[in-house]
C-alpha cells in the first residue's frame, strides 16, 4: 500500500463506511422485492404463465444462491472493497436490462444479473468486521438485518404507488439511480479491506451447484405441462440429484471448498441452515402467492379484488415487522433462551400460512399473515445468524455467514418456483383455483412444522466457541499485520 493510500485509509470515517455498506444492503433488498405487488400486472403485460412469471423472482434467487458463496469466498481472499464495487456494477447492469425488457426472457436475464447482489450481505458483514470497533460490530450487524426488512418495506410501498401512475418498467429507474450513487459513495468512502488469508476460489463447485439448481428449477417450471410424474420431470430430478451429489463429493474432497459441507455435522449450524431454508421458502412463496390471491375478483370467494397499491399495503407489514423485531431478538434470547426464541420465530411462519388458509377473502386475516411472516423472518434470521457467528472460526467467517444466505436463497427458489408451478397445475383457466392456493399454503405449514421439530435439537442457550479474549477486531488486526 502506498503512503497516499495509507493516508486516505486513515481519513475514512468508519461511520460513513458503515452507512454505505448498510445502504448497499438496503438498496439490494428493496430491488429484490420491488416487483412483488406488480407481478400479476407484469404477467398480463408479458403474456406469461404463473410458472413463467415465478422466474422473475427465481432468477434473482438462483444467481444469488451461486454468487453468494463465491462472493463470500472472494471476500476471504481478495480486497472486499473491490468485490463490493464489482457486485454493485453487475447489479446496476441487471437493473438496466430489466427496465428495458420487453419479454419474460429479457426480464429474467436482468433478474439473473441482479441476483449477484445477494452477495452484498456477507460482504457487508465482512466490511463491518474489518472497519468497526468490537462494540459497533454488534450494532452494525443488527443494522444490516434491520435494513434488510426496511428495504423490503420501502420497496413494497414505493412499487405500489409507482405502478399506479406509471408503466411497471419504471420500477427499475429509481433503484438504478440509487445503486449508481451508492457505487460512487463506496468507491470514495469505503476503505481498502485486504484479505485475512489467500487461496483459490472453487469455480468448479459453483458450476456444479448452479447447474444442479437450474435443472430442477427448469423441471419444476415445466412440470404443469409435462406432468409431475412424467419421464421428463423425473429425468430432470435425477440429473439434479447427480449434479448435487457430485457437488457434495467435490466439496468434501476440496481443501478450499466453495461451501464447507463439513460444518453441517455441527448440530446448531445444521439446524440454523434449516431455519434459513424455511425463511427463504416461506417469504418468497408468500411474495408470489399473496399478490395473486388478493388480486383475484371478490366473486371468487377468496380474492379481495385488490389493486397493485392495495397489495403493496398488505405486504408492507412484512418488511416493517421484520425491521422492528430483529433488534429485539437479543433481549428475548437472554430471557427465554435461544431455542425458545427460534421456535417462536418458526411457529410464526407456520401460523402465517394457516391464516391464509382460513382467510376467505378477509383483508385483516391476510394482513395478519404478512405480519407473522415478517416477525418470523426478523426472529429466525437474527437468531440463526447469532448461532452461526458464535460457532464459526474467524478466518472463514465470510464463507460461513454466506452459507446461511445461500441456504436461504435455495429455499426461496424452491418456494417461489414450486408455488408458481402449483398455481399453474390443473387450472385450465386464466387464474389459479382455490385448490391450488390450498396446496401452496398446506405445503408451507408442513415445511414449518418439520423445521420446528428440528429446533428441539438446539441447545437452550448457545455458547461462544471463540475465546472472549480474542475479539473479531483483534483477530482481523493481527492477521493484517
Amino acid at each position: 500500500m502506498t503512503s497516499s493510500e495509507r493516508s486516505r485509509q486513515r481519513s475514512v470515517n468508519p461511520t460513513l463506511t458503515l452507512a454505505v455498506v448498510v445502504a448497499s444492503v438496503f438498496a439490494y433488498k428493496g430491488l429484490e422485492s420491488i416487483l412483488s405487488p406488480a407481478l400479476p400486472l407484469i404477467q398480463e403485460s408479458l403474456g406469461a404463465t404463473e410458472a413463467q412469471i415465478a422466474w422473475v423472482i427465481t432468477g434473482v434467487l438462483l444467481t444469488g444462491a451461486v454468487a453468494t458463496p463465491l462472493i463470500g469466498r472472494l471476500s476471504d481472499v481478495r480486497d472486499k472493497k473491490t468485490i463490493l464495487l464489482a457486485v454493485l456494477a453487475i447489479v446496476a447492469m441487471g437493473t438496466a436490462v430489466s427496465g428495458l425488457s420487453n419479454s419474460i426472457l429479457t426480464l429474467t436475464v436482468g433478474q439473473l444479473l441482479q441476483g449477484v447482489g445477494l452477495g452484498v450481505v456477507p460482504l457487508a458483514f465482512g466490511i463491518i468486521r474489518d472497519t468497526q470497533t468490537e462494540a459497533r460490530i454488534k450494532s452494525g450487524n443488527g443494522s444490516v438485518i434491520a435494513f434488510i426488512y426496511a428495504g423490503t418495506a420501502f420497496a413494497l410501498v414505493g412499487s405500489g404507488l409507482l405502478v399506479s401512475i406509471l408503466p411497471w418498467r419504471w420500477l427499475f429507474s429509481v433503484p438504478f439511480a440509487i445503486i449508481v450513487i451508492i457505487f460512487f459513495a463506496a468507491w470514495r468512502l469505503v476503505p481498502s479491506c485486504p484479505p485475512a488469508n489467500h487461496g483459490r476460489v472453487d469455480y468448479v463447485g459453483a458450476a456444479l451447484l448452479g447447474s444442479g439448481m437450474a435443472v430442477i428449477l427448469i423441471g419444476i417450471t415445466n412440470a404443469p405441462e409435462w406432468g409431475w410424474a412424467s419421464l421428463k420431470f423425473v429425468s430432470a430430478l435425477a440429473i439434479c440429484i447427480v449434479l448435487l451429489a457430485a457437488f457434495v463429493a467435490f466439496e468434501l474432497r476440496s481443501s478450499e471448498p466453495l461451501i464447507d459441507i463439513r460444518i453441517l455435522a455441527t448440530r446448531p449450524l445444521a439446524v440454523s441452515c434449516l431455519v434459513y431454508l424455511l425463511c427463504g421458502f416461506a417469504t418468497n412463496s408468500l411474495f408470489l402467492s399473496v399478490p395473486m390471491l388478493v388480486q383475484q375478483p371478490i366473486s371468487t370467494g377468496f380474492g379481495l379484488g385488490a389493486t397493485e397499491f392495495t397489495t403493496s399495503l398488505l405486504l408492507l407489514p412484512l418488511g416493517l415487522t421484520g425491521a422492528v423485531v430483529a433488534p429485539l431478538v437479543g433481549w428475548f434470547d437472554l430471557r427465554i433462551g435461544g431455542r425458545a426464541t427460534m421456535l417462536i420465530g418458526v411457529a410464526f411462519s407456520g401460523l402465517s400460512f394457516l391464516f391464509l388458509l382460513v382467510a376467505n377473502g378477509h383483508f385483516l386475516m391476510v394482513m395478519g399473515a404478512t405480519i407473522l411472516i415478517g416477525a418470523s423472518g426478523g426472529i429466525t434470521l437474527t437468531q440463526a445468524m447469532n448461532t452461526v457467528a458464535l460457532t464459526s472460526p474467524v478466518s472463514r467467517i465470510g464463507a460461513f455467514s454466506g452459507l446461511a444466505f445461500v441456504v436461504k436463497a435455495v429455499g426461496g427458489t424452491l418456494g417461489v418456483q414450486l408455488s408458481g408451478s402449483i398455481l399453474t397445475t390443473g387450472t385450465g383457466a386464466a387464474s389459479p383455483t382455490w385448490t391450488s392456493f390450498t396446496v401452496v399454503f398446506m405445503m408451507g405449514i408442513i415445511v414449518a412444522t418439520a423445521v420446528a421439530l428440528s429446533c428441539f435439537l438446539l441447545p437452550r442457550r448457545a455458547t461462544k466457541k471463540i475465546s472472549e479474549s480474542e475479539s473479531l477486531v483483534d483477530v482481523s488486526a493481527s492477521v493484517r499485520e
